[in-house]
C-alpha cells in the first residue's frame, strides 16, 4: 500500500462521519460559518494539486475525468441543497445560538433564523458521492489517469459538492425570509 492510498483513505473516512454526521443534525443556518468548510477544502485541495502535480503531466483523460467528477459533484450538491429540511429557529434555538456565538463579529451571526439538515436522504446521496468518486477513480486509473487519484482532487470534489449545497440552502432561506411584496 503507498502513503497516498492510506492517505486518502483516512481523509475519505473522516469526511464521511464529519459531513455524515452534520447532514443528520439540525445546524443554525449562518453563511458565514457554512461556507467556511467548502473554502477551506477548496483551498487545500489546490494547494495539494499544485504541489504534487506540474501542469505539463496533465492529460486529456485527466481534464475529462476532472470535468465529469465536478459536474457529478455539483449536481449532487445542489439536490442535498434542495432536498434540505429547512425550518425556523424557535426563540431558545436563537437564544442559544446567539449565546453560543458570543463575541463574534461576523456579520450575519445574529441573524441566524432556519435551521437545516438533510437527513437520511441526505445520507444517502453523500454515500453516492463517495461511491461514485471511488468508482470514477477506479476507472481513471485504468484510463491512464494519475491526477484522479490525488488527495486534491478528493477535497475539490467535496468543496465542490459543499458550495453547491450551501448555495442552494442559503437561496432557499433568502427567499423564505423575504417579505413578500404586492
Amino acid at each position: 500500500m503507498s502513503i497516498q492510498l492510506v492517505s486518502n483513505a483516512i481523509i475519505i473516512v473522516a469526511l464521511v462521519v464529519f459531513v455524515g454526521y452534520r447532514q443528520m443534525t439540525w445546524r443554525a443556518v449562518d453563511p458565514a460559518r457554512m461556507w467556511r468548510l467548502p473554502i477551506i477544502l477548496g483551498i487545500v485541495g489546490v494547494a495539494t494539486l499544485g504541489s504534487m502535480t506540474k501542469v505539463s503531466q496533465i492529460t486529456g483523460v485527466d481534464l475529462g475525468v476532472l470535468l465529469v467528477e465536478l459536474v457529478i459533484s455539483l449536481g449532487l450538491g445542489a439536490l442535498m441543497g434542495a432536498i434540505a429540511i429547512i425550518r425556523p429557529l424557535t426563540d431558545d434555538g436563537i437564544r442559544l445560538y446567539r449565546e453560543a456565538h458570543v463575541g463574534d463579529r461576523r456579520q450575519g451571526s445574529a441573524n441566524v433564523t432556519f435551521e437545516t439538515r438533510t437527513g437520511w436522504l441526505g445520507m444517502v446521496l453523500w454515500l453516492v458521492l463517495i461511491g461514485m468518486r471511488v468508482g470514477i477513480d477506479f476507472l481513471a486509473s485504468a484510463a491512464g489517469s494519475t491526477l484522479a487519484a490525488s488527495t486534491g482532487v478528493i477535497l475539490l470534489m467535496v468543496a465542490a459538492n459543499r458550495i453547491a449545497r450551501v448555495g442552494i440552502i442559503v437561496y432557499r432561506t433568502g427567499r423564505i425570509a423575504a417579505p413578500v411584496r404586492i
